[in-house]
């Protein structure tokens, strides 16, 4: 290089770089005033756009117009006029992108501190203010951000099953309920992998429960994904498995909205813990918010369910629902045999499906009656569980306080083994009655109370008796699987810190408050004393009762 070139290159180094960082700082600039992919324009701009396009309240619903994010119709709630957005809480950076279904609109954020204070606008349940032109006329938008995974559905028709009562008894009382066929649109900013997934589906959905159905402001649901030929339409959804199935419950009878969560958590981490040569996983759940046709349903958890996908059955396995109290007496199960129902009250038959296959699906489970309750015979009945799942499931329902669990709420998993005996397993579900909370028969106070008392056992007899005489060895199982869980997953540490994770996840990201307020009867509280005391005192008592200390 020549002196000239050098001494040119010398000179001309220290504008272009002031050159190179001006135009970095203007691309930034620019950068840091879009959010969401959206401009945000002061109170004086926002003033000068009015001025120009007069906002008209109908300009969006005269002329067919929505508010998109990624391309999907976010849900609006007619009757607060806001749209509801899901966001990661644990990143600063907001993600994915706002737009408007017409191309000939303009879209802005009003100026809004809390815009680049995205934990505080989330928790908080701030509304921001978006202002949309589309030509002479301009319309402010509400928007609220949720830290949960949202659920949007819109019903178009409605169908309702018909059964006949005499010859399809469990469709006539477990599957009568209206089904409704529409649109889901899933948006969920996944904490884990720190990715926006957001879901579009036909779906089909209707009311599940029993107590919950008769709670007028919200409701559970099972929805179903389909295909557009009506098929499933099995997704990743809400970090916890591929399913076409869902559950959605309201969780409306537990002011603090931990106890189902926390239940199946604490089990699934027993099952994780348990050795690979048998399965007995349950459902997993998270939370999510939900607005249906245009209305705000509130918190809820969801599921992914129990069934033989999940389960992983094969021909010749067999998968049951005890819905209620009780067993089936030998004469009603007899008649569900001679009938081919798929129902011997309280127990469903949820595997196999096929009809032709029904009988032989009862099979494992006559068995299990007959020995366990009908003509009692410890040893027998031994011989039909793997009684690592029974001591685990044991050590669970006290662990909990699982009133409602004893002999309900739980599904049942019958397995052929290689020399044709079937090995039956039983999983807990439904554990909004736990950690002190009880069934009450006053509907005023949504069917529930707060029993303190820390000492109360929940066992079915034919289960306990095992243990009391150490059948087969249960008892010495029993108690080292309890040592083992007592160290960890059974510590009152650990229980309390997955109650407090729970909490803190419902509170940080708006949806605890945001559902006190359209149920302020439902006694919602953030207050976990009373039920952190009662596990600290449960577990000392249960020291006592299954190591005799």
């Amino acid at each position: 290089m020549s002196d000239r070139a050098k001494l040119l290159s010398k000179h001309l180094f220290l504008p272009l770089t002031i050159v190179f960082l001006i135009v970095l700082f203007y691309f930034h600039y620019i950068e840091s005033k879009k959010i969401l992919s959206t401009d945000i324009i002061s109170s004086q701009e926002a003033e000068a756009l009015f001025i120009s396009a007069p906002p008209k309240a109908d300009l969006f619903q005269s002329q067919g117009i929505t508010l998109l994010f990624n391309g999907y119709p976010l849900p609006y709630v007619g009757d607060t006029q806001t749209y509801y957005l899901s966001q990661n809480m644990n990143i600063d950076d907001w993600q994915g992108a706002l737009s408007l279904s017409t191309p000939e609109g303009e879209l802005y954020f009003l100026e809004d501190p809390l815009l680049f204070d995205k934990s505080t606008a989330i928790s908080s349940g701030h509304t921001f203010t978006l202002c949309a032109r589309i030509g002479d006329a301009s319309q402010p938008l509400s928007l609220v951000i949720t830290g949960l995974p949202l659920i949007s559905m819109t019903s178009a028709y409605a169908e309702e099953p018909i059964y006949d009562p005499d010859l399809e008894p469990d469709g006539y009382y477990f599957e009568s309920q209206t089904r409704y066929y529409g649109a889901i649109v899933i948006f969920n900013a996944n904490p884990k992998t720190k990715k926006y997934q957001t879901v579009f589906s036909p779906v089909t959905f209707h009311e599940r429960g029993a107590s919950s159905t008769s709670y007028g402001r919200k409701k559970n649901y099972s929805i179903k994904l389909l295909e557009a030929d009506g098929t499933k339409n099995e997704q990743y959804l809400f970090d916890i498995g591929v399913n076409a199935k869902w559950k959605l419950i309201t969780m409306f009878n537990d002011s603090s909205k931990i106890r189902d969560i926390t239940s199946l958590t604490l089990w699934n981490e027993i099952a994780k813990a348990s050795e690979a040569d048998f399965m007995e996983y349950s459902a997993e759940m998270t939370y999510c918010e939900v607005i249906l046709d245009g209305r705000y349903n509130g918190l809820c958890g969801v599921l992914s369910p129990i069934d033989e996908d999940t389960l992983h059955l094969k021909d010749g396995d067999s998968l049951y629902k005890l819905v209620e109290f009780g067993n089936p007496s030998p004469s009603s199960f007899q008649y569900s045999l001679d009938n081919n129902f798929t129902v011997a009250y309280p127990v469903r038959l949820r595997y196999p499906k096929e009809p032709e296959k029904t009988l032989a699906g009862w099979m494992p489970l006559q068995e299990y009656l007959t020995y366990a309750y009908w003509t009692p015979n410890a040893y027998a009945y031994a011989s039909l569980l793997d009684l690592r799942n029974i001591a685990d499931f044991y050590i669970f329902i006290q662990a909990t306080s699982a009133a409602d669990n004893q002999s309900k709420n739980t599904y049942m998993v019958s397995r052929r083994q290689p020399d044709g005996r079937y090995i039956t397993y039983i999983l807990p579900w439904d554990l909004n009655y736990t950690f002190g909370e009880v069934w009450a028969q006053e509907p005023e106070k949504l069917y529930v109370e707060f029993n303190n008392d820390p000492t109360i056992i929940y066992a079915e007899s034919c289960i306990q008796q095992l243990f009391d005489e150490n059948i087969n060895g249960a008892h010495d199982l029993l108690v080292a699987r309890y040592l083992n869980y007592r160290a960890g997953i059974l510590s009152d540490d650990h229980i309390i810190s997955i109650m407090e994770e729970n909490m803190n996840l419902l509170v940080e990201s708006g949806a605890l408050a945001r559902d006190t307020a359209i149920c302020p009867d439902s006694g919602n509280s953030t207050d976990l004393t009373e039920t952190t005391q009662f596990v600290r005192e449960r577990m000392a008592f249960l020291d006592t009762y299954f190591l005799g200390l």
